[in-house]
């Protein structure tokens, strides 16, 4: 089931509609529409969002996907998951601008 379909899912549970959902989670309706239709990943601080106004936790939201659910546990290194979290508070310019920054640094 992918995040837009489990989404939907507690919308309709709660009763609630999209755009309620979006308000709560301080989106706009059209990019909360790009979530639940699969257009567009949420980042990390809108799923939290998300979860959080929907009763429930971010992983609980993620697709299921086998891959990810078997893959091996990777140590989590801090200085990495320090990156993580600033990129994860950055606006999208930034995060398209950090994009472009890996990018030239990992061209050979």
């Amino acid at each position: 089931m992918t995040i837009g379909e489990k989404i939907k899912r507690l919308l309709k549970e709660k009763g609630m509609s999209q755009n309620e959902l979006a308000r709560r989670a301080g989106m706009s309706s059209s990019g909360m529409s790009t979530i639940i239709t699969g257009a567009f990943e949420p980042r990390m601080d809108n799923l939290r969002q998300i979860a959080q106004v929907l009763g429930c936790q971010p992983g609980d939201l993620l697709d299921d996907d086998d891959a990810i659910k078997n893959a091996p546990e990777i140590p989590q290194d801090p200085q990495r998951a320090s990156i993580i979290r600033d990129y994860d508070r950055m606006s999208p310019d930034q995060q398209r601008m950090v994009r472009r920054m890996m990018d030239a640094l990992l061209e050979d």
